[in-house]
């Protein structure tokens, strides 16, 4: 069985090796967010949904160039990046500067079509194809499998494809780029090579040359010849064995991980779910191949997968529940993206829980000075804690979701104590918000509490007035680091050693909150808009749970200040896709199985378990 590989993994560690100045910026969520939407509106241009057909709009013009540039801008437009724009507005949010550079890059990238376009337009004006194709199809899994001398296992390196394109007259490849931040040329160099070498597995006939066409945001045209190509190639080849581990003899973590996996499950009956699953899935039209060794998380099992060609995603686990009844599963299989290859998740006979204590000697180290921002999400399928920074503009604020016994309460207090685990009350004080009585009750005298009355039940003390107060403190915060002459809470206490410790809101069952009078949910909506906006800064914090996430409640200030979201098990389709902006977290398990989400694919996670006799010895520190 061949190690797996993602293109992400190699694309990383190549503006990593070439050292680029730009890695950080390039790397930030908003430009990633922007570069995927990029590739995904052209690619949808060239697509295969017939309701974006666009060559009419450029052949019912005037013969002009500049009238097809400006019919082709307004159709790319209201049709591909307007509505992506709107549905990713919360991630966007102050980013004004990058948005505008983001649309001049595909004004830029619409002209570059048309003149493509202009020398081919007699065939355009007969209908012909004017020969602009895709390498794949938009978001279609790319594979590609390498075996050197020496190796010690075949390495296969799998992902989705970025805007690869054919254009009139050129014999090469066109490999498309949006950079917002800076470039690397010898990073550009291997990059293009690493599609040379799928596009030659692809297309036998492929050239030797190819070109990088990058939009920053105006257009730059790079030809690498075969002389550089080549030249490239053996380092890439060298840098994919590295990271796959299969260059030396020494024993490997995939390895061990394979061995633990065999250790706990029975080899042959994990071989004969796997057949079986593929058996039935053919036998509903969808065909799928095991592409990997199985993976073992607490909760399920994950078998890696390859899609039959032209089938899409979503008619896979359309058969969920089929495959469920035959199999004889306590629970329909959840079928999805993870790192870009496919794959099926069957929920574990012997479903394990994780406890807090195992996890606890994990945790990050604290910082006196500043403390720990790390909020702990849960493990991931390699027992991995797998964390989201609020010190990080995309993690800033964090709204979870879930029914009622999907493990959100049970969350919020492994997250409560990891908090105080990795901090003092010099760095880190609590507002807590609750609503049923029973979620946070045992922190009542804490001194991580930010005061004594930062307990709140809302039918004692309005919920409103605790969120006023606490956007007065951030105000009061900025001008404390506009007199200090500091941007950020890190800042001043590294710069001066002034004591500012972070402030955390956690609020379960939002929705009993603004499930009264229009005039205080419009209220209370104001005080989150106003922290949610800017209170990262300063040290601020906001983590939003609720059984509900309806449009009712998500829409307005949730949607638009808080990007980082939580789903637990939903009972609807619609309310996954409400949260996660798409479907899946109705196939979650209950009791802690979570999918986290900030930018791009979400990943499957395990909460951690933390019995009530630790949870108030800690609670009570």
């Amino acid at each position: 069985m061949t190690v797996q590989l993602s293109v992400s993994q190699v694309r990383k560690e190549i503006y990593l090796a070439a050292g680029s100045p730009g890695i950080e910026e390039a790397n930030q969520p908003s430009t990633l967010l922007l570069g995927r939407m990029f590739h995904e509106s052209f690619a949808s241009l060239f697509g295969y949904d017939r309701r974006l057909q666009w060559q009419p709009v450029i052949i019912n013009a005037d013969p002009k160039i500049k009238e097809w540039q400006k019919n082709l801008e307004d159709h790319v437009y209201k049709r591909l990046i307007g509505p992506r724009l709107g549905r990713e507005q919360a991630h966007l949010h102050n980013q004004t500067e990058l948005v505008v550079a983001f649309w001049q890059a595909a004004k830029s990238m619409c002209h570059w079509i048309v003149e493509l376009l202009w020398r081919s337009r007699r065939e355009l004006a007969r209908g012909v194809d004017p020969r602009i194709k895709l390498l794949t199809r938009s978001q279609e899994p790319l594979s590609l499998e390498f075996k050197e001398e020496g190796w010690t296992d075949a390495v296969t390196l799998t992902g989705i494809a970025d805007l690869v394109l054919s254009v009139p007259g050129r014999r090469h490849w066109s490999l498309v780029e949006l950079k917002l931040g800076q470039t690397c040329p010898e990073a550009d160099l291997t990059q293009v090579c690493l599609y040379h070498q799928i596009l030659s597995s692809l297309h036998p006939d492929t050239t030797d040359a190819l070109a990088l066409v990058e939009f920053k945001p105006h257009r730059e045209e790079h030809l690498f010849d075969a002389v550089e190509v080549k030249n490239a190639q053996k380092r890439l080849v060298d840098l994919i064995g590295r990271l796959a581990g299969v260059t030396s003899g020494k024993k490997r973590i995939r390895e061990q991980r394979k061995a633990a996996f065999y250790k706990e499950h029975d080899p042959q009956k994990c071989f004969e779910q796997g057949r079986q699953l593929v058996s039935i899935f053919r036998e509903y039209g969808t065909p799928i191949s095991l592409a990997g060794d199985p993976v073992s998380g607490p909760s399920f099992i994950r078998y890696p997968v390859k899609i039959g060609k032209g089938l899409k995603l979503g008619a896979t686990q359309g058969i969920a529940h089929e495959v469920q009844h035959r199999m004889h599963l306590s629970a329909p299989p959840y079928v999805h993206m993870s790192e870009g290859s496919g794959v099926v998740d069957i929920q574990r006979s012997d479903r394990q829980i994780v406890y807090f204590s195992q996890i606890h000697d994990q945790l990050p180290e604290a910082d006196s000075e500043v403390g720990c921002s790390q909020v702990l999400l849960g493990i991931d399928l390699y027992n991995r804690l797998r964390f989201a920074d609020l010190s990080d503009q995309r993690n800033a604020h964090i709204l979870a979701a879930g029914k009622a016994g999907s493990g959100k309460s049970e969350w919020l207090r492994s997250v409560l104590a990891g908090f105080i685990v990795t901090n003092t009350p010099d760095t880190l004080r609590l507002v807590l918000i609750d609503p049923k009585r029973n979620v946070f009750n045992e922190l009542k005298g804490s001194s991580f509490l930010l005061s004594s009355n930062t307990l709140v039940y809302p039918d004692e003390q309005p919920a409103v007035e605790v969120l006023s107060r606490l956007a007065d403190e951030m105000d009061r915060r900025y001008r404390i680091l506009q007199n200090a002459g500091v941007d950020t809470r890190d800042a001043l206490i590294k710069k001066f050693k002034r004591t500012m410790p972070r402030i955390v809101c956690m609020c379960d069952e939002y929705f009993d909150l603004i499930n009264q009078a229009p005039a205080t949910r419009k209220a209370l909506e104001y005080q989150i808009f106003r922290l949610g906006t800017k209170s990262r800064a300063v040290g601020i914090h906001l983590i939003i749970a609720t059984r509900q996430p309806s449009r009712q409640v998500i829409m307005g200030a949730l949607n638009t200040n808080i990007p980082a979201r939580v789903g637990f098990k939903m009972g609807k389709a619609v309310e996954s896709n409400m949260l996660l902006n798409q479907k899946g977290a109705e196939y979650l398990l209950d009791r802690g199985d979570l999918l986290f989400k900030d930018i791009g694919e979400p990943i499957r996670l395990q909460a951690p378990y933390i019995v009530p006799e630790q949870r108030i010895k800690l609670y009570q520190t």
